[in-house]
């Protein structure tokens, strides 16, 4: 089915699991103007509610908010997991797990600043707690080691636009760092490899380990360097099933559905071929639950297909809204008309009915990009005979016959 050897649709029973983890989003991009998302479903989960906090309502309400945490940060949506394990917290202001979980979905942000409390909270209320412990201590070594650019403050969710790759997101096609359920086959010493899923911690356990390392977010590089200096051994690791980098693709495709990402991001221009979209697919909107960021894509702009789709995106496929031009003058049948790609001048004047009598110029207005109305004169004779090219219509044209 896929067209690209980095990406494959989740096809048997193992990816069914990914499939159910993320089918909340399946349910969200029916919507053909604008997608529904996790994010607004998450949104709506973690808001307030009247119960009183530390109630038995208040604790049953956390713990569903707690579960449905964990789904999302399995899914790769991290942000929502944030706001979900939040609300758990607020319900119920003791809540170790929840305090955990928030670490951890702050420590997938690589939000170094938040994830450190939380940890700390959660080991004040379970001293005990070695999970915890040991994140808290990763988070402060990454803070430590991260370039004071990654400690600047968020941007602005960018308005819906398409928009280009970026020289920072180039290597994004070159790297795979490792998730939750994803697995790897760890081989040490040249003994024969054996198959080890990334738990819901985000750590990875091996009988020959003296204790659990924490690999989410890390490449098989990293983890193989780390993996060396734990246990001196000669090190092998490779990912033996992907599952952790979850999109979702549906609108007009003849394949929609959950897919996985074999890199940290993918042209767009991969993905859409992939999904094989039908004939009257002509945009596609990209909605980014990480950032909750909208892009609105041209597909038939090539430089705009290569916008880089990332783990947890929801991407629906459209046709264009419809769009208008105006003729007015020597014509049948003049007024508004409805505008198509590739229409040019003359077949213009033909949906409006054809000349009347023998008018001989088409003045065509345009506004420009300050707004302004900018008038264009073409003669009909002349492009008739071939010696003007026909001109293309755009959306908006006022097109005026005059004899």
């Amino acid at each position: 089915m896929s067209t690209c050897s980095i990406l494959r649709a989740v096809l048997s029973a193992s990816a069914l699991v990914v499939f159910l983890q993320i089918n909340t989003v399946a349910q969200l991009v029916t919507d053909q103007t604008r997608p529904r998302t996790l994010a607004s479903s998450a949104t709506e989960m973690a808001g307030d509610s009247e119960v009183a906090v530390g109630s038995p309502e208040a604790k049953s309400e956390a713990k569903k908010a707690y579960k449905a945490g964990v789904e999302y940060g399995n899914a790769g949506l991290y942000t929502q997991a944030a706001d979900l394990f939040k609300r758990a917290i607020r319900l119920r202001p003791d809540y170790a797990d929840a305090y955990r979980s928030l670490g951890h979905a702050y420590y997938d942000l690589k939000d170094w600043d938040n994830a450190i409390p939380s940890f700390e909270r959660a080991l004040e209320l379970n001293p005990k707690d070695k999970d915890a412990h040991q994140w808290l201590e990763l988070s402060r070594s990454m803070k430590e080691n991260a370039p004071k650019s990654s400690m600047s403050s968020k941007s602005e969710p960018a308005k819906p636009s398409a928009t280009k790759v970026s020289a920072s997101e180039t290597p994004l096609t070159k790297i795979y760092r490792v998730g939750r359920g994803d697995v790897l086959d760890v081989s040490l010493n040249g003994a024969n490899a054996t198959a080890v899923t990334v738990n819901d911690s985000g750590k990875l356990e091996h009988p020959s380990f003296s204790e659990s390392l924490p690999v989410v977010g890390l490449t098989i590089e990293e983890i193989t360097s780390a993996l060396k200096q734990r246990t001196n051994a000669n090190v092998a690791i490779e990912v033996h099933e992907y599952v952790s980098h979850v999109i979702m693709v549906s609108g007009l495709v003849k394949e929609p559905g959950a897919k996985i990402l074999r890199r940290e991001g993918i042209p767009l221009s991969v993905v859409v071929a992939d999904a094989q979209p039908l004939p009257e697919a002509e945009r596609a909107v990209i909605v980014r639950n990480e950032t909750t960021e909208t892009f609105s894509v041209d597909l038939t702009q090539p430089t705009e297909t290569n916008l880089l789709v990332r783990p947890g995106d929801v991407i629906t496929l459209q046709t264009n809204p419809t769009q208008f031009f105006y003729v007015s003058g020597e014509v049948k049948a003049p007024g508004e008309k409805v505008f198509r790609r590739g229409l040019t001048l003359t077949q213009a004047i033909m949906t409006a009915g054809g000349l009347n009598g023998k008018a001989k110029e088409a003045r065509l207005g345009r506004t420009d990009a300050k707004g302004f109305l900018i008038l264009t004169r073409y003669e009909l004779k002349e492009i008739d005979l071939g010696k003007v090219q026909d001109p293309l219509i755009q959306p908006g044209d006022r097109i005026t016959i005059v004899n």
